[in-house]
């Protein structure tokens, strides 16, 4: 079935191009691009450097009969595509967030319940291998008793996709899901995986740039563990230049990892030394964007269970909308 598998692709932006470069070197060429607005430079690109056709109508992608729908469009258009998705029974890689809202969340979780389909959410950040060591770190005990942990990360939001106009993308626009806690949910679905669920939340979410955006652009939030854990998560669109870090404090040892160093390395509290764990001097980044793929296709086609399922989904996007919720522009 592997070489038969008939892709769509929703949204043909920076992470949308991404997949479909991976998909081709996965060996998967049975693609065809979905988008209501065409756009001539767009089709053009696609058509001759990845052979892939895009139709604007809807009964040419029924006509296909896609098995799987790769979802990178506009978060407010996740849950109507991922619908017209499902009534043709079509598995589902969305990229996070699920969506803006949480009743749209909703009514797909009852969709996805009475289909038979693989629902996967994007967060590449599960398949660094830094993180996954982290992860394994804490499962162990490695770390003693956790007593806090601090995640972050931050871009200057002009520098994201310096040939566009930042004004006119999705992170901008409260109307298309933007602002930095949907956007940059990738650090709250971290906090949730690596640490469980969360029995109290606070944050402070402001705009306080003169960036020319009607979302927020930074939220500090304080997560308390179901176990009394305290995990603080910062996001914003401000830092040049960009940032992205994890520091777990343990009883036992420490961990201070920021995104591009050479080195994970663990603080041994009782030895009061650092030992070099993981050497990724020469990891590339799109390396946890195929194996997010790879992952999954088996999930369609071994039946593996989704590192994010629907459940999963609906439980970030409940935090994340509850830290967002005092936010006034």
């Amino acid at each position: 079935m592997k070489s038969d598998l008939r892709f769509c692709l929703v949204g043909r932006g920076s992470i949308g191009t991404r997949h479909i470069k991976n998909l081709k070197e996965l060996s998967f060429h049975n693609i065809i691009a979905y988008s209501e607005n065409l756009q001539q430079d767009k089709d053009k690109e696609y058509s001759e450097n990845y052979d892939i056709k895009t139709y604007s109508e809807w009964k040419d992608v029924r006509s296909f009969k896609p098995h799987v729908f790769i979802l990178a469009n506009p978060t407010s258009e996740h849950v109507r595509i991922a619908k017209m998705a499902l009534e043709l029974n079509g598995h589902i890689f969305m990229e996070k967030p699920l969506a803006h809202r949480l009743s749209d969340a909703e009514e797909l979780e009852r969709r996805l319940s009475e289909k038979n389909v693989v629902f996967f959410l994007a967060n590449n950040l599960h398949f660094h291998p830094a993180l996954t060591t982290i992860k394994k770190f804490i499962d162990d005990g490695m770390f003693g008793e956790i007593y806090f942990a601090r995640i972050m990360v931050g871009q200057y939001l002009p520098d994201w996709h310096p040939w566009e106009d930042y004004r006119d993308g999705y992170s901008a626009r409260k109307q298309l899901g933007g602002g930095a806690i949907l956007t940059l949910q990738h650090e709250i679905d971290t906090a949730y995986w690596l640490f469980g669920k969360f029995k109290r939340l606070q944050s402070f979410v402001k705009k306080i740039s003169d960036l020319e955006i009607n979302v927020e652009d930074i939220a500090s939030i304080i997560l308390e563990t179901e176990l009394g854990k305290l995990v603080e998560v910062h996001l914003d669109y401000l830092q040049r230049p960009a940032k992205r870090s994890i520091h777990i404090q343990g009883s036992k040892g420490s961990v201070e990892y920021c995104f591009g160093d050479q080195w994970l390395r663990f603080y041994d509290f009782k030895q009061q030394e650092y030992q070099d764990v993981i050497n990724l001097s020469q990891y590339g980044n799109n390396r946890m964007y195929k194996e997010e793929m790879e992952h999954f296709i088996r999930c369609v086609i071994e039946n593996e269970v989704p590192e994010i399922g629907i459940a999963d989904a609906m439980y970030t996007l409940q935090v994340c909308l509850k830290a967002k919720m005092d936010f006034l522009l």
